[in-house]
């Protein structure tokens, strides 16, 4: 009798062990956004990006297949900022029902001049400092997601969150004020 119960005792601590939080499935909408997501969610996320390296996603087309990711998503990760205009009808179309994050949450936007008009830059991760409030919005967004894995997340988000803050030091104690806008990464 005191055998079995030692080993009952042995086998549920084993198996409390063995139970780990669900891996998130997140797709970002842009590889810059993907980026970010991998390097604060690790081992707890699998990351689908809608456009690679290689697209444009002022002119990305969804395909079915899209659609599909987004329904099986707990999480899609968005810059906002009038970026991607494709993006509402894509979640509308998928049933999306997740967590919704818009990376751009917050940032110091930028005007620029298109076709005569004066318009927000879309592009405000190519700032440290707001690459920072990226980092932190997607954080958020995937501890509210997974709070089981909430210290793992916070842990690896923190330190992504440091190194684009030195960064940021980096380059504005390395660039006269008079070039800092001209700096690009």
């Amino acid at each position: 009798m005191k055998r079995t119960g030692i080993w009952l005792a042995l086998a549920l601590g084993l198996a409390s062990h063995g139970v780990m939080a669900k891996t998130l499935n997140v797709v970002s909408s842009f590889s810059v956004l993907g980026d970010m997501v991998q390097q604060i969610g690790g081992e707890h996320v699998h990351v689908d990006t809608l456009v690679g390296p290689d697209g444009d996603p002022h002119t990305f087309e969804p395909s079915p297949k899209d659609s599909a990711l987004l329904n099986n998503a707990d999480v899609v990760v968005v810059n906002g900022l009038g970026l991607e205009g494709w993006l509402d009808r894509l979640i509308k179309a998928s049933g999306f029902k997740g967590e919704l994050v818009v990376a751009s949450r917050g940032v110091k936007t930028h005007t620029l001049e298109e076709d005569g008009a004066t318009v927000t830059d879309p592009h405000a991760w190519n700032s440290a400092a707001n690459g920072a409030l990226y980092a932190q919005n997607i954080l958020n967004g995937l501890v509210k997601a997974d709070p089981e894995d909430k210290l793992a997340l916070e842990a690896s988000g923190k330190r992504y969150i440091s190194q684009l803050n030195e960064i940021d030091r980096w380059l504005k104690a390395s660039s006269p004020p008079f070039h800092r806008q001209s700096v690009r990464f």
